[in-house]
């Protein structure tokens, strides 16, 4: 599978907006985004906390202030981010991280995944291009399956041993 960069920032973005928004309602972090601890993300409710900042989530992710501010306008018209104005202001996600999947963030960058057809005709066009289809259906199920609370706690769990023999 092969995402944009620009999906791939939407994606990173999302979830260290996921990780803020776990961190002011739990009182940790996922390790590698300001501290070492670790527990679930998601909830069933938004936090109050405070927004997390363009210029924050620029220097965390390293994703450029210019590029980013494109991609989190994608994604607030998407409804999954809210924007607060003013100094105190900043970014949050609209909705728990547990009910937003990838395939919500893909969808808010690249739009709905629809099938090309096929180039040219003949019985091995099309074979092919119901080969791809499924594919690409299977693809958006998988991304669709896995919640930004599901890949945030996986980055925050440690990792499991490697044996050797």
């Amino acid at each position: 599978m092969k995402l944009s960069a620009k999906t791939e920032y939407a994606c990173l973005a999302m979830l260290q907006l996921a990780a803020d928004q776990a961190e002011s309602a739990a009182g940790w972090s996922v390790g590698g985004v300001g501290g070492a601890g670790g527990g679930p993300v998601g909830g069933s409710t938004r936090t109050a906390g405070r927004p997390t900042t363009l210029r924050s989530l620029s220097e965390r992710q390293g994703i450029p202030e210019g590029f980013l501010v494109q991609i989190l306008q994608d994604l607030r018209r998407a409804g999954l981010v809210t924007s607060t104005r003013g100094s105190a202001g900043g970014y949050r996600l609209a909705r728990p991280a547990a009910e937003v999947s990838l395939a919500d963030v893909r969808r808010a960058i690249e739009g709905e995944d629809t099938p090309a057809a096929p180039a040219c005709g003949g019985p091995f066009a099309a074979a092919l291009h119901t080969v791809c289809t499924q594919l690409q259906r299977a693809e958006h199920d998988r991304l669709a399956g896995l919640s930004l609370a599901d890949v945030a706690s996986g980055a925050a769990a440690p990792p499991e041993p490697m044996w050797y023999i």
